[in-house]
């Protein structure tokens, strides 16, 4: 038996030997063509606006065309499923959030893992959501927001256009003790353009959009999901501040992932590249622009943040009431 091990040893040895070669020579000539981020949702949303942001820094980083793809729908799972599907050779890459590393507690059946079928490559930032509601309304706090829900004949209608803003609204039925109509849509730019239009009275949405027409004067925040009021706009007070009981705080990643099995040194180049330029100026300044945090982890760190969150995240999700779609 001692022997039949050893032969088998010498035998695999120069086969992992040659695959070592393979991956460190796949890495040596990593970018050899244009590279793709996947953003799963519509253009026009948050992850959007990052994605174009990054893809656009990562060009002169890498040297080769980095592309976005938008591949919408079915709160990010469709372009989450296409990643995971893909050759892990990183030329095609995910732009995940928080909320999507636990789909599996927002549906029954998805045809891949949101945790085993990526690898985590960098972090770029983090946003929370935003209560908006039009410059028309009636509701000028999150609290009239709550009474109305409590005593109206009618439910408030609450659109949302991404797996946090459907937390966030769940999360407000929770701590509020009411039912709110939840109102989803393909993404954010289609639950504010009806919130503005009246079709429904509430959008929430990640800061950089609610942001974007309260100060077009389209629309007027109520509150906001983070832990702490957000520098940019310090009038809006957090959702626990009218409601102690919305323990914990719902702020989303904004993540680079891989499919599972890609090479290391290449996921190492990718995180070496992201981090260098998520601290360049200009790439602050644009990340400033658009209301987003710029929270930069490494590979290690971002696979240790979403081993430590997805917890919390699936207990928010449990707390709320959600139904698995």
């Amino acid at each position: 038996m001692p022997m039949r091990r050893t032969l088998i040893a010498a035998a695999l040895t120069p086969l992992l030997a040659m695959a070592a070669a393979a991956s460190f020579a796949q890495a040596g000539d990593f970018p050899s063509r244009p590279v793709t981020l996947v953003a799963p949702f519509p253009a026009g949303s948050v992850t959007d606006a990052v994605t174009r942001v990054l893809a656009n820094a990562l060009t002169q980083s890498l040297g080769k065309p980095v592309i976005v793809e938008n591949k919408a729908g079915a709160q990010g799972t469709i372009g989450a499923a296409y990643v995971a599907r893909a050759k892990p050779d990183g030329y095609t890459l995910l732009v995940g959030s928080s909320v999507m590393f636990v789909a599996n507690s927002l549906y029954k059946e998805l045809s891949y893992d949101p945790v085993k079928s990526f690898v985590p490559v960098s972090n770029v930032g983090s946003t929370a959501m935003m209560f908006l509601v039009p410059q028309t309304s009636p509701f000028k706090s999150i609290a009239d927001l709550a009474a109305a829900q409590r005593t109206s004949k009618e439910p408030v209608t609450m659109a949302f256009g991404s797996p946090s803003g459907q937390v966030a609204v769940a999360l407000f039925s929770s701590v509020t003790n009411s039912e709110p109509t939840a109102v989803p849509y393909r993404g954010i730019p289609q639950a504010v353009t009806d919130m503005i239009g009246g079709q429904v009275k509430v959008a929430v949405v990640d800061i950089g959009s609610g942001l974007a027409q309260v100060n077009g004067q389209k629309a007027r925040a109520l509150a906001i999901s983070s832990g702490t009021r957000y520098e940019g706009a310090p009038e809006v007070p957090t959702l626990q501040e009218a409601f102690p009981r919305a323990s914990g705080t719902l702020e989303t990643l904004i993540a680079v992932m891989a499919p599972a099995d890609t090479p290391a040194p290449i996921v190492a180049t990718l995180d070496a590249a992201i981090r260098s330029v998520m601290a360049t100026t200009p790439v602050k300044a644009q990340f400033q622009v658009l209301n987003t945090k710029v929270m930069s982890l490494t590979s290690k760190q971002l696979a240790d943040r979403i081993r430590a969150e997805n917890p919390r995240w699936e207990e928010l999700i449990k707390k709320s009431g959600m139904e698995r779609q």
